[in-house]
């Protein structure tokens, strides 16, 4: 893939290349309410959170037929945080107020542990629903509408039928939110059959370069 050219100043690369102090101590500076947590076998600097973040909370729905290898799919790396924070802004904006996300740390099926990868990092959340103040839910599963290989954002990206409101804010979000290079990859249900339900939001070490689908 084209590395872009402003991709060292974007926020993904950014957070990605903090250790693990200066984004501990970046954390504290934006005032983020987290636990720090004993050490978790594949994550540098885990945390959990212990708060809303600008007034949305982030809740774990359900565990994983995966989660049962964890003590806990809600811990996280401190990058995941940051960008968790300014993920929050742009809900907010959209009058969301809680997130019900499946995992963030997780080893696979094997239990083995591919350091700077993924879930097995803390470096990356599934999304699954979007609660907004006055009651309204977004389900990916529901509401995005995803057919795989489909296009998600951009000039040829296809709406599957039917076209709802839901479906169609649900996907601005999603193409927003990309937009703003935040995280690296940005996976739907357009993505493959195993991200029906959710929404992957990945900030990646050792990569320049993103991905919207």
């Amino acid at each position: 893939m084209t590395v872009p050219r402003d991709y060292d100043t974007t926020a993904a690369a950014t957070y990605a290349g903090l250790s693990g102090e200066a984004c501990r101590q970046e954390i504290e500076r934006r005032g983020i309410a987290v636990l720090s947590t004993p050490e978790v076998p594949g994550i540098d600097a885990p945390v959990r959170l212990a708060g809303a973040l600008h007034g949305v909370t982030f809740r774990q729905e359900r565990l994983s037929t995966d989660e049962a290898l964890n003590a806990d799919g809600g811990i996280m790396d401190c990058r995941l945080v940051l960008a968790l924070d300014d993920l929050s802004e742009m809900l907010a904006a959209r009058g969301i107020d809680e997130v019900g996300f499946i995992s963030a740390y997780r080893r696979d099926a094997t239990g083995t542990i591919p350091a700077g990868q993924r879930h097995p990092s803390g470096l990356a959340i599934d999304i699954a629903t979007f609660r907004h103040k006055d009651g309204t839910v977004w389900q990916v599963e529901r509401d995005f509408h995803g057919h795989v290989g489909a296009k998600t954002c951009g000039p040829g990206a296809q709406q599957a039928a039917p076209r709802s409101t839901s479906a169609l804010a649900l996907r601005r979000l999603v193409c927003d939110v990309g937009a703003r290079r935040v995280f690296n990859l940005v996976l739907t249900p357009n993505y493959d059959a195993e991200h029906h339900n959710h929404v992957h939001f990945e900030v990646r070490q050792g990569i320049r370069w993103f991905l919207v689908q």
